[in-house]
């Protein structure tokens, strides 16, 4: 068994190395990277005793987050977890890239035209990543299928690397800037 995780966590490592995208919160404290990747997340999962990991390589209109809550609820309810027991992960990738992004990417980068995502607030193209935050006074799904309020109850997002990279020089290229550029916050 103990082989089986470890090779399941490796190959994860593997496919999800890279940018980690936690609420401040959990950034907050977890302690600080020296090398070139975040690996803290794998303490995190390997602490839980349920686990499972999303993948999403699209946008569209959010429907991996659809996933966590009901992973996390029916868990709850069927085996009388708690949220520390169980461990929902999302791996961005290729498309789904710009769902991991902060706010300041997607006002920078016209993620929301380039998307065709709009803003529920102004009903114009998102200046905003509107899948990080619910709307204020959003209640129901749209308040629990939210990035934030999902890493609260211990999701884990990562981005793959390569697909970022990707995304970062396709936008390097849009704009005329360096990729590197790109990708700082």
């Amino acid at each position: 068994m103990t082989l089986n995780r470890r090779f399941f966590l490796g190959q994860l490592s593997a496919l999800a190395v890279g940018v980690t995208v936690d609420s401040d919160e959990l950034h907050a404290a977890a302690p600080r990277i020296t090398g070139p990747w975040d690996t803290t997340w794998l303490d995190r999962l390997a602490a839980a005793q349920y686990r499972v990991v999303f993948n999403t390589s699209e946008v569209s209109d959010g429907n991996v987050l659809s996933y966590v809550s009901p992973f996390l609820d029916d868990f709850q309810t069927v085996h009388g977890t708690t949220d520390q027991q169980t461990r929902p992960v999302i791996v961005f990738r290729r498309m789904g890239t710009p769902m991991a992004l902060n706010d300041a990417l997607w006002e920078r980068y016209a993620i929301g035209e380039d998307q065709k995502i709009k803003d529920p607030n102004t009903k114009a193209p998102a200046l905003r990543n509107v899948f990080w935050k619910p709307r204020d006074g959003a209640t129901g799904m749209e308040a629990q299928y939210a990035l934030e309020p999902l890493q609260r109850r211990g999701l884990i997002s990562l981005v793959c690397n390569v697909a970022l990279g990707n995304w970062a020089t396709g936008m390097a290229r849009k704009y005329q800037r360096d990729p590197e550029a790109v990708k700082a916050p």
